[in-house]
């Protein structure tokens, strides 16, 4: 069951909004993550807060991911996609 979100202020409804446009429908299975540091990049916003927008667009979107390597090499991947990004 995904985490339940209660708090929606305007520049997070922007943000993920930005996100559902842009990223989402290229999303396929075995695409990988935009990174922490890209997605705040993307979004004007600290890396911390662009990976958790982003985390929450795909909870919401029912994308099921999976993390790969260590340390340093870690990058996360997409294994299914949900009904909003298809």
């Amino acid at each position: 069951m995904p985490p339940v979100y209660s708090r929606n202020r305007r520049e997070g409804l922007a943000h993920r909004a930005k996100i559902s446009r842009w990223i989402m429908p290229k999303l396929r299975p075995g695409c990988r993550i935009p990174s922490s540091g890209w997605m705040g990049r993307f979004l004007g916003v600290h890396p911390a807060a662009g990976y958790r927008h982003m985390q929450r667009v795909l909870d919401e979107a029912g994308v099921v991911t999976e993390t790969r390597g260590i340390g340093c090499q870690r990058r996360v991947y997409v294994v299914t996609v949900g009904r909003v990004a298809q």
